[in-house]
């Protein structure tokens, strides 16, 4: 239903992304509607949240019939999903880093009183420079607040593989921002091993693997994890939420700890480039970066 591509902002002079729904490509009346406000909501959520782990809004409107949001282009087509399908299962470190960008970003998110609902692998870009950039809040939720439909009776919300088991209803049926931790646990499984933590052949059964099945443990999938990585991972994916850890912070806090330290003495450029080695920022946090390539076409798809 929506579009995004890679656009030249014509007054300020800099590439952003455009992304837009195309109205005739919607069954009905109420099935537009209904994707318009899912639209607008994701506007007006990521328009709060300024943190670096999470793309920004720079515009919102509508334009022949058709709603767009102006967001800052993150540099590449990659995402977290891309990363594991080029590079196959992360390193510890790598996949500590990875996760602690995501949580610093979550906490941000979180600090606004949102829920995402729909973390996945798809939906976290990863830029040339190793940052990570969570995008896509079309489900995001505010805990508390007057329910909203945005999804038709019977529609799915979020990724089966990667959703919380509160998300299906059953008597843990409150969704909040510990749901989104829940998905965490279940990409950084992602990046360690190159699968969700269930697999099914129908999203039926996924669904009901994770209400009613136990995660297999890290130490039978790879002896290289650390114990309390593998303790952490069991927590994220623990079935109640009062059993996950209490915050997106304290998740950072925890996988800070097996993330590279820095090298405040070296330069970014000094090292020979990985290919969107998401340890850089830990390990060159302060250096300044290389040039970023200019893009000559004013448009392009983005996906």
């Amino acid at each position: 239903m929506g579009e995004v591509w890679e656009c030249t902002d014509l007054r300020l002079k800099r590439q952003v992304a455009l992304k837009f729904i195309r109205p005739e490509l919607l069954d009905s009346d109420d099935e537009r509607q209904r994707f318009i406000r899912r639209f607008r909501r994701e506007a007006a959520a990521l328009a709060g949240v300024d943190h670096p782990h999470v793309a920004t809004v720079h515009d919102a409107g509508e334009w022949k019939a058709m709603q767009y949001l102006v967001m800052q282009l993150v540099p590449g087509v990659a995402t977290v999903a891309d990363l594991v399908a080029e590079h196959g299962p992360l390193t510890v470190k790598a996949a500590a880093a990875a996760g602690a960008q995501i949580a610093a970003g979550l906490s941000a998110v979180h600090a606004a009183g949102l829920v995402h609902r729909d973390l996945k692998p798809h939906n976290i870009m990863v830029a040339p420079d190793g940052i990570l950039k969570i995008i896509d809040f079309g489900l995001v939720a505010v805990p508390g607040a007057t329910p909203t439909r945005l999804t038709a009776a019977g529609e799915d919300i979020g990724a089966p593989d990667y959703r919380a088991p509160e998300q299906e209803g059953g008597p843990y049926s409150h969704v909040d921002h510990r749901a989104d931790l829940y998905s965490l646990g279940c990409v950084l499984h992602f990046m360690l091993t190159e699968k969700p933590p269930f697999t099914a052949p129908t999203a039926a059964l996924v669904m009901l693997a994770h209400r009613n099945s136990a995660p297999p443990t890290f130490t039978s999938l790879r002896t290289d994890v650390p114990p309390e990585l593998g303790d952490l991972l069991a927590r994220l994916l623990a079935k109640h939420p009062d059993e996950r850890p209490a915050d997106a912070a304290s998740v950072y806090s925890l996988l800070a700890r097996h993330v590279p330290s820095s090298a405040p003495d070296a330069s970014w450029a000094s090292v020979p480039e990985a290919g969107m080695d998401v340890t850089r920022p830990f390990r060159f946090p302060s250096s300044p970066r290389p040039p970023a390539a200019r893009v000559d076409d004013e448009v392009r798809e983005r996906r």
